[in-house]
């Protein structure tokens, strides 16, 4: 029972910890490469083990935004069930194929470049380990943020396994599995599974139907082989698929916008099919339910699904007692498509799609990465030194996205309308690095670290638009003619939309970026004795640069443009101290981040569709400050508290961007403005000055409070955990009147959840029952605010109060 106890007494935030009598011992972390204790590593890095996650309910990605510090994770971009992960303010609303996120994530060594199919699922995790600030050096491009490090369990010569089964309210079914099977003396394999399977908890007046649901599943073969002594070869093997309703939004009326392209469509096709405005279409949504929050009105509803496959070799050679070798070599494959609705009402105004038509299609990508290892020691382990090499291929075809506005019948003047168009994006992505970091131990106080990675990259994108065949709207075969703007005159009455129209092609466009970076990093770190009031403990200062890959984005004239890479500069400040006989576990860091040619979203209108997308502009220069406190407190020898809190200052200091907006006829245009003549309004192109603008996904304040109790009994150990995760002031807004309007900043966001845990005395069962969100709070998670185009905007909303139970069988 002793083993037990101890791993449940590793506090949520030190997990790997344990309790030996009333201490907690030592964490051993992996955020430099080589293992060495979470106390002596100047990073700042929260790491939690199997049974930690279990115990705090951590089951999937997105549940690590209520427990882990200054992380902002959400299990939705947009419309999709695409994993969006932000790290100290810092991470990407764009999925696509031409850009990345500032947070890299890792699963066994391998980087998984593409969000589709990233929101894991935790089984037969053996830790994660999340590292904050920039990590350039060691993990290279893509980790301005932070990274994610996932470890699963390897096999081991003994023959075990589990089966687990967890059920709750909105017909919750989740079961999973792991068998260990040693086939010889040198030879073991491992086999994991999980399924996952909720109702949604979103209901859509328009069909009746429920969204937001989970429906996902997954697999992992993994087979290690002791070859000598020395070497160690693992193979992993891995599939996940996702095939669940998108997560429709809540629409959100802004009166006292006007949006340029809601009084167009109004004018054009809305008012004479439908005798309504976009405004009033929004109204209707908004007070679907009474108001209800989840519910709402979506005339697309949509899909989302992701497929991933991979496999990786990871060889390790223990060269000599003093030097070892790795080799980790992946391949990963997704696939990855979902539904969009912009305008989120009962009507199709704004509506992007990878399923609805059959010319649509979704993206594949192909991965291929190596990366070796030299790990090593010398001078009696006073100098420690790793270096290596990393290659990255990344290619991405096929994703074919059909927009459209209506069908609208009769449009205006009689005519027949709808607006759709088609874009293919294809991107190759390939990346070759070198690194190294060496810490050198001036004696039993005094080290110093420090690192140098070189990265070259090259980036390639081809966009190829079509436009409607005309001859093909009609299904009976009638004479169709374009009039332009989506207007059509048709041959009436015989007249019968085809929704499976078909395209022509319409141009092409290709571009190419390249890149290079230098990503230095030193820390000075001093290691405290015991003695006095501390136990033992450390504080570093640390310098660290990062870099985010540029690339290719839709521009204001509907050409390509180029983004600049994002660059970081960050010093931070930190402390890790053991106190009250080890009981008592304080870890903080103060830390402050200047970047250089931030990489933000805006909305930009194609001229020739006159339709919104997102696109990625720098922000010339931003700073993000903050401080982070991580504490463990053994109470009692059954009692443990953890006490977090973050505080952060997000500024942009320089952000120049384009603002489209209705234009007055009558009125001068400003300098610096361009007004275009779309045949029923005007609207102005002008700068604009977004400085001063709250960052997005970065929270001003959090807190998490957690208070756990082990009961030992006849039964076996009970263990209550009631949990309260506190953010406060988080932005959501989009472009720049939403950001000006206040609509999507979000002021306090509050989480609790309560777990009891059963061990039987044999230590073979684990139950539990839970609850998240127990105080049913109501409070927004994100949206699509495209306010200056429509005049509208939408919200996204957390889940309601979850509850249920869970038994596991080990054997």
């Amino acid at each position: 029972m002793s083993a037990a106890i101890a791993s449940l007494l590793g506090s949520v935030y030190i997990p790997l910890a344990t309790a030996e009598g009333f201490a907690l011992e030592e964490v051993i972390v992996t955020a430099r490469k080589r293992e060495e204790s979470l106390q002596e590593t100047p990073v700042a890095v929260t790491a939690l083990d199997s049974e930690a996650l279990r115990d705090a309910g951590v089951r999937n990605l997105a549940d690590l935004n209520q427990v882990v510090p200054n992380i902002e994770v959400s299990s939705g971009n947009g419309n999709s069930g695409v994993a969006s992960i932000y790290i100290r303010g810092v991470g990407q609303r764009n999925s696509g194929a031409n850009i990345d996120s500032g947070v890299g994530i890792y699963i066994d060594g391998i980087y998984a470049g593409r969000p589709d199919g990233a929101l894991l699922d935790l089984n037969d995790i053996q830790s994660v380990q999340v590292l904050r600030g920039p990590q350039g050096t060691l993990f290279g491009k893509n980790t301005t943020g932070g990274a994610l490090v996932f470890s699963s369990n390897k096999p081991v010569e003994e023959f075990e396994g589990s089966v687990g089964v967890r059920v709750g309210n909105y017909d919750r079914l989740d079961g999973e599995f792991v068998f260990n099977v040693p086939i010889t003396d040198q030879l073991f394999t491992r086999v994991s599974g999980v399924a996952v399977s909720r109702d949604g908890y979103i209901d859509n007046i328009y069909d009746g139907e429920s969204y937001n649901e989970e429906d996902r599943q997954s697999l992992i073969w993994q087979t290690r082989w002791l070859a000598t002594d020395d070497l160690v070869l693992d193979l992993n093997v891995n599939w996940a698929e996702t095939d669940q309703t998108a997560r429709p939004m809540k629409c959100v009326p802004v009166p006292e916008l006007t949006g340029w392209q809601s009084t167009l469509f109004d004018s054009l096709a809305l008012v004479p099919a439908t005798g309504q405005t976009y405004d009033d279409f929004c109204q209707e949504s908004a007070d679907a339910g009474g108001g209800d929050p989840r519910k709402l009105i979506s005339d697309l509803g949509g899909t989302y699904k992701a497929k991933n496959q991979g496999a990786s070799l990871t060889a390790e050679w223990d060269i000599s007692d003093n030097l070892s070798l790795k080799s980790i070599t992946g391949w990963r494959y997704t696939e990855g498509s979902q539904d969009d609705e912009l305008d989120h009402t009962g009507t199709p105004f704004l509506h992007r799609t990878n399923h609805v038509h059959p010319f649509s299609a979704p993206a594949e990508t192909d991965q291929y990465s190596q990366e070796f290892q030299l790990t090593g020691s010398a001078f009696d382990d006073r100098l420690q030194y790793v270096a290596g090499v990393f290659w990255f291929s990344e290619e991405t075809t096929g994703r074919k996205t059909v927009s459209y506005i209506g069908p609208y019948d009769p449009a205006i003047s009689g005519l027949f309308f709808v607006n759709s168009t088609a874009t293919q994006w294809d991107a190759k992505n390939e990346a070759v690095a070198v690194f190294s970091q060496v810490e050198w131990e001036f004696n039993d106080s005094w080290r110093l670290t420090a690192g140098l990675r070189y990265t070259d990259e090259d980036r390639e994108v081809e966009r190829t638009r079509y436009n409607i065949d005309p001859e093909t709207l009609d299904a009976n075969g009638g004479s169709v003619i374009s009039v332009g703007g989506g207007l059509f005159s048709v041959e009436r009455p015989s007249f019968e939309y085809n929704p499976n129209f078909g395209f022509d092609f319409n141009d092409y466009t290709r571009g190419k970026v390249s890149n290079d970076d230098i990503s230095p990093m030193a820390s000075l770190q001093y290691l405290i004795e015991g003695g006095g009031w501390i136990d033992s403990g450390s504080t570093y200062l640390t310098y660290s640069q990062g870099f985010l890959s540029g690339g290719l984005s839709e521009g204001p004239t509907g050409d390509l443009e180029e983004y600049k890479p994002e660059e970081v500069e960050s010093v931070e400040l930190g402390f890790k101290l053991d106190l009250l006989d080890r009981r008592l576990r304080v870890n903080g860091a103060i830390f402050n981040a200047d970047y250089t040619n931030r990489q933000l979203t805006t909305i930009v209108i194609d001229p020739n569709t006159q339709r919104p997308s997102g696109a990625t502009i720098n922000a010339k220069e931003t700073v993000i400050r903050g401080i982070e406190l991580e504490t463990t407190w053994l109470a009692t020898e059954n009692l443990m508290f953890n006490f977090n809190i973050t505080v952060n200052d997000g500024d942009i200091k320089e952000f120049n961007d384009t603002q489209l907006t209705l234009a007055d006829p009558g009125s001068e245009l400003a300098p610096g403005c361009e007004r275009s003549n779309l045949t029923l309004v005007q609207v102005d192109s002008c700068p604009k000055d977004r400085s001063d603008e709250n960052l997005p996904r970065l929270p001003e304040e959090t807190y998490m409070l957690a208070a756990q109790y082990t009961l030992d009994t006849s039964f076996g150990l009970f263990i209550p955990r009631l949990q309260g995760s506190w953010k406060f002031d988080i932005e959501y807004c989009f472009e720049a009147s939403s950001c000006e309007h206040g609509g999507w900043l979000e002021d306090e966001q509050f989480e609790l959840s309560g777990r009891v845990t059963w061990i039987s005395r044999s230590e073979r069962w684990v139950g539990a029952i839970y609850g998240t969100n127990l105080t049913d709070e109501d409070y927004i998670v994100g949206g699509t605010a495209l306010t200056d185009a429509t005049g509208v905007g939408s919200h996204a909303y957390n889940p309601p109060r979850m509850y249920g139970a869970e038994i596991k069988y080990h054997f």
